[in-house]
Parts: structure tokens; C-alpha cells; sequence
């Protein structure tokens, strides 16, 4: 590692602007030795340390099969686009790689073709952007949609001709040899470093368990990047939903796949009909003025249960008529399967007999959700991948609570196990001269009603000293929407609100407009990367508490009060923690960033386990004064 990350070794030596890190040599020969040795290691690396390639270049160097798995898409591409580029001129040794992302990212061949054949278009404005897609199929070698850089986002026929796992025909498709997932996943068979997601690797995961096959093929080590995520990404793969959209799209295809593959359409017709109707007539009973809700035995009247009743010996029917067609097609069965999965999951949901799942519904628009989820992941990452794995590596800037990782491993199920590596490696930059921490002394606490009056004063005051070049980070919407109504007309500054345009057209207009300040929630909390005096300020409204009322928050304080534990020390709170970091984090990026971080909730200072919160970000200095703010930005 010192002939690479030393002062004058490799990258020093390619790099213009190289600096030695001491942290991140110290973690790229922990990563060496972890992959070597067969080990299982975490490590919270700072902000500016390089944590990147102190871990992909030992991942090379030991001449395994690696996974890189990351967050968000965003790394991904950074590490295939930039990072690997550059060592593949830098390092002695050769090597593959190759970059995967989710299935419905690609083109399915089939399903285009089939599509094309019988084309249902809602706008005209849809066939321009189908005939593009119908030009570039002759000559894309990837089948990626990232290529199609004039297709809107929402375009809705994409959904019909992506690859997905419901319609997949396997090695029977005819289109098997050439099509893109197959392709793709030679060329991963080929690499020796495969840069995936969180979202597919545990989708992944979830498919080689139920034995539909894998995307990812076998490998020797994972390194997860980002990986205070893991929790809940693997929480919604490893739970069951059913909503209205799915049994729709359900009735959609079957007609549509008994038409094309000529098969009367009159026995099914009538089933058909009663299946859509059945479906509306059930979901209807779940639409509710609450986003997110528990599911309880009470939600079962004798109404719901003869609309369940009906609707599954209808699902239970349609998948014993297309099981039992006299000449089967690969999609009739791959339909078939469908009607039966949705039966399978709906009775678990409805049933809710299980405990060590949550059952909730979430309305989202015209969309219900039913919904069954594990409570706790731990048990299931050992069975599905701890006990198959014998080097993990975790890292990410915001890992530990407290200064230790007790909260990170006993949410995954890694409490129990010893043999772990672990390293706290804190930023290289100065926190201390590059930013302040500004806690109001005079605020009302956060549950009091005048809270959000007093919070918009306060913003508005600061942001008058910072000359706005402010993310102002919310923990809900409706504080978020009341406090910008309140101020859009008391600041001379651009003001951008979360929700008004998409998030890569507001951070530019951000960047563009130096002065502008940007009001937005969870999402901005992480994943964004603003370097430079645009970003001068970031007020966090809240401690970022999840509500206890939220349906997977609230069992899971159930599930450790009832195994004995505080599951407000023990879980709210290092939860909090971890959210916190990643807000605060959006400041300093480089040395040369200046700012000023406040947290307007008094209770980080009023309550004793706002030490805890103290004691794990980085150590800015603490101030009440709002004349110390214009000094640090002087």
C-alpha cells in the first residue's frame, strides 16, 4: 500500500493535486489485509479521507472477485466513470471491470418486440419517444436507458419494455443469446470487480433465495460502500407488497398476452372482469388520509373479508386456467406464476401471523400498498449472507454512535460477532477553524406551537448574516412548506422548495445562483455534494427523531421493549444520530469550505442525551452568538 497511497508513490506520482492521508493509507492496508485474511471489517471514514480508493484499490490488488456496492447510483457511476478509468492507467496489475445496475434499467428484446407488434400509446407526444427508442435499439450494445438522454424520466412505455423478473422467459426467450441482461452478465462473469447498488444487490439476494436464478454472479468478497443504508434497503427487499397497481397490471398483460399469442379471449373475459372490479372494490377499503398506517385485525370487517374472499378465488382461478391451457406458452406460465405469487403474498399480508413481520399499507396517490415487512433484518443477513460470506467489508462517513459501532452491528445481526475489524478514521479537515456550530439559546422546544413561527424568525435572521447560500434541512413537510411560505417574501434571496422541480434541476439552480437557499427534507439529508461557498450554511430544523408512529419504527420499539430493551436509547436515538451526521455533512467538503452549521431544537442542549449527539459529530465549535457567524465567513 505505501508504493501506491505514500508520499511519493503511484498516485502521488499521476495525481496533480495527490495529498497524503494518513487515514487513508491506514485503511486501505485494513481493506488489504481484510481481503486477504478473510475477514469482516468497518470502518467510518470521514469526509475528504478517500475512502474510495482505499478500498477499490486493494479490491484489485488482491486478485478476487469483488463487489462494490454502493448507496446510490450516483457512486456508482463516479467509481466506473472516474475511479476505475484512472487506475487502470496507475496500477501495474490488469484487470475487468464492469458496472450493473437494476434489471429495469435495460431493454427487454421480448417485451419491446411484442410491444412494437400491438403499440397503446396515451398521448401522441409518446410515439416520437418510441420511435427514438426504435432507432436506437439497432444500435446500442448495452441496452441501457442512461443512453436515452431525450427520453423524460416518466415515460411510461419504458415500463413496458424493460427487462423485469415477472416477464423474464429465461433461457427459453428467443432473444436469450443477445439480450442485454445475458450479455452483462458474461461480461460479470468475466471481472474481477463488479459495481453494483445496494437496491440490486439485495434483490439479488432475495431472488438466489427464492431460486429464480441470480444476476450477480458468485464472488469472493463484498465491500459496502454507504453502508449505513443497509438496513432499510434490505428491509423492503426482504418483505412482500401487493397493491392495486400490481393485480392491474396483472389483468393488463394476461389480455394482452392471450391476444397476441391468439388464444380466445372469451373464457377469460368474464374472470378477467371480476378480477379488476374485485381488486377496486377490495383496495378501497384501505384508502385512508394517513400516508402510512399499521394494519390490524380490526381492519377486517366482514366487508374486507368478503372482498379478499372473492378476490383471491379469483386470482386463485385465473392461475389454474392459465395452468391449465392446452398449449402453454413461457409467458402463460410466467403469468401464471404471478397469479399465484399475488395470491401467496396477499393471504401473508392480510393474515398477518407472522410475528416477526410488520404489516402496514401505504397510500401513495391513486397507489395502496399492502404491505408485509421484517421487523428485524438481522436474522435473515445471517442466514442469507453472513453465513456465505468470509470477508465483508462496511464503510461509510457515517457509521458509528458515540464513537463505538454497537448500533450499526446489532441492527444487521453482526452484534454477536467478535472477530469483527472495526476503525473510527475522522476527517482530515479542520473542524474547528472551518466551521461553527450555532445553537439559539431563546428557541421554544419543537413540540411547542409557536416552534415554527420562532424557527422562520431565526432562519430568516440567519440567513440574512450568510447572505442565504443555505440548505435549510427539514424533518417534515409540513414545517418544511409552512416555514417557506412564511419567508418567500421577506428574503431578497432565491428560494428553491423540495417538490417544485426535479432534485438535479434544483442543486443546479442552486449552484448557479450563488445566494439562493434551497428548503428541502430526508432526501437532501445525504447523497449531495456542494463544495464551494454556495453552500455556506445549513440549519437543521430538528433532531431528525423518525416518528414513533411511523408503522416500521413503531414495531420495531415494540420488538425491543419486548426482547427487554430501551429502544429509545438504544435504537431512536443512534438512529437519529446517523441522520444527523449525514445532514451536517452537507457543509464542509473540501479545506477550503467555510461555514456555519445550526440546530435550532433546544433539546440538544436542554436534554441530557444531547451529549450523546454532541459526543458523534465532528467538533465544531459551539457558539450562541449569531454576530460569531459573520466572522466564520469572513
Amino acid at each position: 500500500m505505501d508504493t501506491i497511497f505514500g508520499h511519493t508513490g503511484l498516485l502521488s506520482q499521476h495525481l496533480d493535486h495527490f495529498e497524503y492521508r494518513e487515514e487513508q493509507f491506514r485503511m486501505a492496508n485494513l481493506v488489504a489485509n481484510a481481503l486477504n485474511e478473510e475477514r469482516y471489517l468497518i470502518v467510518e471514514a470521514g469526509t475528504g479521507i478517500g475512502k474510495t480508493l482505499a478500498y477499490l484499490i486493494p479490491a484489485i490488488l488482491s486478485k478476487k472477485k469483488v463487489i462494490i456496492s454502493t448507496g446510490t447510483k450516483n457512486l456508482q457511476e463516479q467509481i466506473y466513470y472516474n475511479d476505475i478509468p484512472l487506475l487502470h492507467t496507475i496500477l501495474p496489475l490488469p484487470f475487468r471491470a464492469v458496472y450493473m445496475k437494476g434489471r429495469t434499467n435495460y431493454l427487454c428484446l421480448n417485451r419491446f418486440e411484442r410491444f412494437k407488434s400491438q403499440p397503446t400509446f396515451s398521448f401522441r407526444s409518446e410515439i416520437s419517444h418510441f420511435e427514438t427508442i426504435s432507432h436506437w435499439v439497432h444500435t446500442t450494445l448495452t441496452g441501457d436507458r442512461s443512453e436515452l438522454e431525450d427520453i423524460p424520466d416518466d415515460y411510461s412505455i419504458w415500463s413496458e419494455i424493460c427487462s423485469d423478473a415477472n416477464y423474464c422467459l429465461g433461457q427459453k426467450c428467443h432473444h436469450f443469446k443477445e439480450c442485454f441482461l445475458t450479455l452483462l452478465k458474461q461480461k460479470a462473469q468475466q471481472s474481477d470487480i463488479i459495481i453494483v447498488n445496494h437496491h440490486l444487490f439485495f434483490a439479488d439476494l432475495m431472488l438466489k433465495a427464492t431460486g429464480y436464478g441470480e444476476v450477480i454472479p458468485n464472488h469472493d468478497a463484498v465491500v459496502f460502500d454507504e453502508s449505513h443504508q443497509i438496513e432499510e434497503i434490505a428491509t423492503h427487499y426482504f418483505g412482500m407488497t401487493v397493491s392495486n397497481y400490481r393485480l392491474d397490471e396483472l389483468v393488463r398483460d394476461t389480455l394482452r398476452e392471450l391476444k397476441q399469442s391468439g388464444f380466445t379471449l372469451k373464457p377469460f373475459d368474464p374472470l378477467l372482469d371480476r378480477l379488476q372490479s374485485g381488486c377496486t372494490l377490495f383496495f378501497q377499503h384501505f384508502i385512508s388520509p394517513q400516508a402510512r398506517y399499521r394494519l390490524r385485525q380490526d381492519h377486517l370487517t366482514s366487508e374486507v373479508v368478503t372482498a379478499l374472499t372473492s378476490l383471491l378465488n379469483n386470482l386463485m382461478a385465473l392461475y389454474s386456467k392459465l395452468d391449465t391451457l392446452s398449449s402453454k406458452t413461457e409467458a402463460t406460465e410466467a403469468l401464471s406464476r404471478r397469479a399465484r405469487e399475488i395470491y401467496q403474498h396477499l393471504t401473508f399480508i392480510v393474515e398477518g401471523k407472522d410475528p416477526a413481520y410488520v404489516y402496514w399499507c401505504e397510500v401513495k396517490g391513486k397507489g395502496i400498498f399492502l404491505k408485509a415487512s421484517p421487523i428485524d433484518v438481522g436474522s435473515i443477513l445471517n442466514q442469507g449472507l453472513f453465513e456465505h460470506k468470509d470477508t465483508l467489508i462496511f464503510t461509510s462517513a457515517t457509521l458509528s454512535t458515540d464513537r463505538n459501532f454497537s448500533y450499526f452491528k446489532n441492527r444487521l445481526g453482526l452484534g454477536q460477532n467478535n472477530d469483527i475489524e472495526e476503525l473510527i478514521l475522522d476527517s482530515h479537515f479542520d473542524y474547528t477553524k472551518q466551521a461553527i456550530l450555532y445553537l439559539p439559546h431563546n428557541l421554544p422546544a419543537p413540540d411547542d406551537k409557536a416552534f415554527t413561527l420562532r424557527a422562520a424568525g431565526e432562519i430568516e435572521d440567519i440567513l440574512e448574516v450568510t447572505c442565504g447560500r443555505a440548505f435549510v434541512l427539514f424533518t417534515s413537510y409540513r414545517n418544511m412548506t409552512e416555514i417557506y411560505h412564511h419567508l418567500q417574501d421577506r428574503l431578497p434571496f432565491t428560494l428553491l422548495l423540495q417538490g417544485e422541480k426535479p432534485r438535479s434541476v434544483l442543486l443546479r439552480h442552486f449552484k448557479e445562483n450563488i445566494n439562493s437557499v434551497l428548503f428541502a427534507t430526508s432526501s437532501f439529508w445525504e447523497g449531495v455534494d456542494v463544495q464551494g461557498e454556495a453552500l455556506s450554511c445549513v440549519i437543521i430544523d430538528k433532531l431528525p427523531f423518525d416518528p414513533p408512529t411511523e408503522p416500521m419504527v413503531e414495531a420495531r420499539i415494540e420488538y425491543i421493549t419486548a426482547q427487554g430493551g430501551n429502544a429509545f436509547f438504544s435504537y431512536q436515538i443512534p438512529s437519529a444520530i446517523i441522520s444527523l451526521k449525514q445532514g451536517l455533512g452537507r457543509l464542509i467538503r473540501n479545506r477550503e469550505d467555510r461555514g456555519v452549521l445550526s440546530i435550532l431544537d433546544k433539546r440538544i442542549s436542554s436534554r441530557s442525551y444531547g451529549q450523546q449527539f454532541l459526543k458523534s459529530i465532528p467538533p465544531y465549535p459551539i457558539t450562541r452568538k449569531r454576530s460569531d457567524i459573520k466572522a466564520i465567513l469572513t
